[in-house]
């Protein structure tokens, strides 16, 4: 089975430029490699959720960009060091991978395809949630919705999607925590954004391929 690069975290070491000789590169992250069969073990196994309707070039190219992005945010996991993942959490994540294909027998297919084992498969979540669980702890802290932007959101967004819908809208007091936790998560997603522009703002980025 040919290297799995682990979403090219790992620093590069002789074996690794070994296999790349034999691969095409997709980009140079300094000196850490990502390969254009990383991307392809990714979308055979459908690592990263497809959106509907995308074509298979867009969502190479995304994963591609998450595969950077995984690669830059886990620096910082591991100058700070990497939280330890509960193996029941490794395997919830799987078992959502493996949800997005029609049957069982389809995730094997493409796990093999890919030429993946599943714990390598795990290896790559293992990963993902130890990104997850830095976010959190780094800036979920920092997050906070006033009672005065609940309100804001109550009446202005929120009650138009209901009525767009045909939807019927309830008292604030029933659905304030519904809307505080999807606020807390766009904030917490427009860090994340900020978080990782800064990160490739300070790292050498060549792309070359994604398919």
């Amino acid at each position: 089975m040919r290297k799995l690069f682990l979403l090219g975290i790992i620093a590069v070491i002789p074996a690794v430029l070994h296999a790349v000789i034999a691969d095409r590169i997709a980009a140079v992250i300094d000196r850490q490699v990502l390969a254009v069969s990383e991307i392809t073990q990714m979308v055979e196994i459908r690592f990263f959720p497809h959106t509907p309707g995308q074509s298979n070039d867009d969502y190479r190219r995304e994963v591609l960009d998450k595969l950077i992005a995984q690669a830059l945010r886990y620096r910082d996991v591991e100058r700070f060091g990497a939280q330890d993942v509960s193996k029941d959490a490794i395997e919830a994540r799987l078992r959502e991978i493996a949800s997005r294909f029609p049957s069982p027998a389809d995730f094997e297919a493409a796990h093999i395809r890919g030429e993946l084992t599943l714990d390598e498969v795990r290896a790559l979540i293992k990963r993902q949630l130890q990104v997850e669980a830095y976010i959190q702890e780094r800036f979920s802290p920092l997050i906070f919705v006033s009672s005065d932007e609940i309100e804001a959101y109550y009446k202005g967004p929120w009650s138009q999607q209901r009525r767009a819908r045909g939807l019927p809208i309830p008292p604030l007091a029933d659905v304030r925590e519904e809307i505080r936790t999807s606020l807390k998560s766009t904030q917490l997603e427009k860090e994340i954004e900020t978080w990782t522009a800064q990160l490739r703002s300070h790292a050498n980025i060549d792309i070359y391929a994604w398919k």
